[in-house]
């Protein structure tokens, strides 16, 4: 059984289609606008925001009673192993009575650098190899409460390598 020819213009170079296979004409149609949709829930209102509170400033620093800061007064007698509740930082001896007066400043771009126990003699010995000691350059360690601390602190991986102990940077996030 064959085919009709299709009626209308005919086009030599392109082939016919099979019946049943025809492609449907696409209708051009026109848009219809959507009805609104209103809320009919009355007495809704965005809050005024200038009436809230206005949020806490963000930290700038710890003061040293709230992060409980002192002087280790012989940092060679602690035991070098085991874990506990305090974080330690070398500083000279001027840095250190200026941290002891201020407290720990929060700054990103120059964070302080805290280390567990066992940091505190490979960091000394890095110091006496790096620093020229005088009566003011003296290096002291410094001690604080980890707890009181926790929210502002962030890994520190190159020490924390170099040290092979947990070392941390006091940035306040």
């Amino acid at each position: 059984m064959e085919h009709p020819a299709p009626t209308g213009p005919v086009q030599p170079d392109l082939p016919t289609l099979p019946s049943g296979k025809a492609r449907k004409p696409v209708q051009v149609g026109k848009k219809t606008a959507r009805p609104r949709t209103v809320s009919k829930t009355p007495g809704l209102q965005q809050t005024d925001l200038f009436a809230l509170p206005l949020p806490p400033l963000p930290r700038s620093h710890f003061l040293p009673d709230e992060i409980r800061l002192s002087l280790v007064p012989a940092p060679e007698k602690l035991p070098p192993a085991g874990e506990d509740c305090f974080l330690y930082m070398v500083v000279s001896q001027d840095h250190a009575q200026h941290l002891m007066a201020a407290g720990l400043p929060l700054n990103r771009r120059a964070p302080l650098m805290l280390t567990e126990r066992a940091g505190i003699p490979p960091w000394l010995a890095k110091t006496a190899e790096t620093t020229a000691c005088d009566a003011h350059n003296m290096p002291v360690v410094l001690k604080l409460k980890r707890s009181l601390v926790a929210q502002a602190l962030e890994l520190e991986p190159d020490h924390t390598a170099e040290f092979a102990t947990p070392c941390y940077l006091l940035s306040g996030n």
